[in-house]
């Protein structure tokens, strides 16, 4: 399904590839990018920014990355419905539970004399509170995750517009389009934010972009098990490998607060859209009245890894238009906008 004009050399700005399954070759200045399980590398190691390095290396592509069907669910614990999220308050409590025993039974080997108990006890205990404190954000979840959910019941928060609402809003004025659309998710991770929330009812031709192998590969599996064709590349989301207005819409999900440059890539966002394109993200920010609990929870466990911490839209570049932010969770945002220029037909968005 690749689409060969739509991408750049980042060396040299070209846009002929000389293409294989484990390397691809710029047709104008020779640069090599390799492949990752098919997919190629279109980006320079060495200009990636030291947030997005660290988050790649540390975040996406350690623990998180390698349990993240787990671990995402798991972070946003106090912010789901108790309903859909049981066995995930069901493994927390099991865990805090364990700890406790843990504890319990250190103490209690001391007391009587079990040094053998007592040292394995404390010692496996250790290991777990080394553990936790290395992924510090999930050591506070553990502490606030309880009191975090209590207090969010409390304050029975209603969005003006809901995640729901703000999707079948910006699917529905791209529904009329004639042609195929071409839409982009950047920053995809395991590409369950493209496939889930809509996108796929429109007649689209899906590309997807992530600095992460490990999450690109998840996003490789699903849609490939969907059957769902789409161009999948390993990408820099501050210097994208695409030529300028190639695209109808352009998505991120959770990560443009987190970025080294949220400016930059938001720049680039609007740089690869189409005139009259759809942008769409999301990210963490506060509703306007959170409890101090739920601030610690916000800081400590949700947006701990993030450079900005509300919807940025003062560095939105200026030709976006119709930009609109809802608070469609306590914890999250989402913002629209339209890049300036006549909206496109859909003829445009053909191939």
């Amino acid at each position: 399904m690749l689409q060969p004009e739509k991408f750049r050399c980042l060396r040299c700005n070209a846009g002929g590839f000389s293409r294989s399954s484990t390397v691809w070759v710029c047709e104008q200045c020779s640069q090599a990018y390799p492949c990752v399980h098919g997919m190629p590398k279109l980006y320079i190691d060495a200009a990636i920014g030291l947030q997005d390095r660290k988050l790649r290396d540390k975040f996406y592509d350690g623990v998180f990355g390698a349990f993240y069907a787990f671990m995402m669910p798991f972070i946003v614990l106090p912010v789901r419905p108790a309903a859909g999220a049981w066995w995930h308050w069901a493994l927390y409590l099991a865990t805090c539970g364990s700890m406790l025993v843990l504890a319990a039974g250190g103490v209690w080997g001391f007391i009587a004399g079990h040094a053998v108990l007592a040292t394995t006890a404390l010692g496996v205990l250790g290991l777990a509170v080394w553990f936790l404190l290395r992924q510090k954000y999930l050591f506070d979840l553990l502490l606030l995750a309880i009191p975090t959910k209590l207090s969010i019941l409390k304050s029975r928060f209603v969005p003006v517009e809901t995640f729901a609402d703000v999707h079948r809003r910006a699917i529905a004025s791209l529904s009329g389009r004639t042609g195929r659309l071409r839409i982009l998710d950047v920053s995809t991770g395991s590409c369950n934010s493209l496939y889930k929330h809509g996108w796929m009812s429109l007649d689209g031709a899906y590309t997807a972009i992530d600095l992460s192998a490990i999450m690109l590969k998840k996003g490789q599996d699903l849609m490939a098990e969907r059957g769902i064709p789409i161009d999948l590349v390993l990408g820099d989301a501050l210097d994208l490998p695409f030529q300028s207005g190639t695209f109808d819409v352009v998505l991120n999900y959770g990560a443009i607060n987190g970025m080294t440059d949220p400016g930059k890539a938001l720049a680039e966002m609007t740089r690869v859209a189409k005139p009259g394109a759809l942008l769409l993200f999301l990210d963490e920010q506060m509703y306007a009245t959170p409890s101090r609990i739920e601030r610690l929870y916000f800081h400590n466990v949700l947006s701990s890894h993030n450079v900005i911490h509300h919807c940025p839209v003062e560095l939105l570049p200026a030709d976006l238009e119709d930009v609109q932010v809802a608070q469609v969770y306590e914890f999250y945002y989402i913002c629209t906008a339209r890049k300036r220029g006549p909206k496109t037909s859909g003829l445009e968005g053909r191939i």
